[in-house]
């Protein structure tokens, strides 16, 4: 038995270490079709826009690419970044990657409500999106 713990021991330390995938940065693959630009952060910013949300993206494995308005020089001010659904602070890192976690466009009524009305609907065009607060940017 203490062989066992030894050997996992290193394994855990292993993946304490490792930075976090939030955060990372990715690139809006539906601003590439039919000549749409993808969302630039300052302009959102600028404009009071919103975030921007997409699933599949091959960047962020197994985690959505968002854009959200940031101001230029700051630190997601060059593009998206990869996030995941939360509960709290800290499952974005925090101190690592200046994420929070936040309510993002999908509030949970709207959620409900297209499960009630059009479960197909919802599956076109938010797959397995199943959650309202992501790790985004602070407000």
């Amino acid at each position: 038995m203490p062989r066992m713990v030894v050997a996992v021991a290193p394994l855990l330390a292993l993946l304490a270490c490792q930075k976090p995938d939030v955060g990372g940065p990715c690139t809006m693959t539906w601003g590439n079709v039919a000549g749409t630009p993808a969302p630039d952060p300052v302009q959102l910013y600028l404009s009071g826009g919103a975030d921007f949300f997409e699933s599949g993206n091959i960047e962020c494995e197994n985690l959505v690419c968002i854009v959200s308005p940031a101001a230029a020089g700051s630190r997601y001010a060059s593009g998206g970044y990869c996030s995941k659904p939360c509960v709290s602070n800290d499952d974005c890192f925090q101190s690592d990657t200046g994420l929070v976690c936040r309510q993002m466009v999908l509030d949970p009524v709207f959620l409900n409500q297209l499960d009630q009305i059009d479960p197909a609907l919802k599956e076109r065009y938010l797959g397995d999106v199943q959650f309202s607060s992501y790790c985004g940017t602070p407000r």
